[in-house]
């Protein structure tokens, strides 16, 4: 099995556990639904546009969602820790589609202080 084949299989696999989670976790449990469109631009011309749809499920501050998208398949999971004013977020993020040679995946840092409150 290729690379390629290897993630498609692991993504497919959590888009499954997911939908077993959202259907078998009781009704307090924070599962979720999520779509999201982009739309890209390299200077003022429009890129190809994608869309995605995320079964997702958050719990203690921490969450994971997959799902199907444009030509391939995502998933993203996270975390969110508020201390005071503060407030700390951390997400992976990856995609797999057929429009791309590479599995693309990021990670995100974000740390943010509130004044006041």
């Amino acid at each position: 099995m290729t690379t390629r084949g290897k993630i498609h299989t692991s993504i497919s696999a959590l888009i499954g556990l997911l939908v077993i989670l959202f259907l078998v976790t009781p009704a307090q449990a924070q599962g979720y639904i999520a779509y999201a469109h982009e739309l890209p631009f390299n200077g003022t011309k429009s890129q190809t546009e994608t869309h995605s749809l995320r079964l997702g499920y958050k719990t203690n501050g921490m969450y994971i969602e997959a799902g199907p998208m444009t030509g391939g398949h995502s998933m993203e999971m996270g975390y969110k820790v508020k201390k005071g004013n503060w407030i700390f977020k951390t997400k992976y993020e990856s995609e797999e589609t057929r429009y791309t040679t590479l599995f693309k995946s990021k990670i995100e840092t974000e740390v943010i202080y509130k004044f006041g409150g």
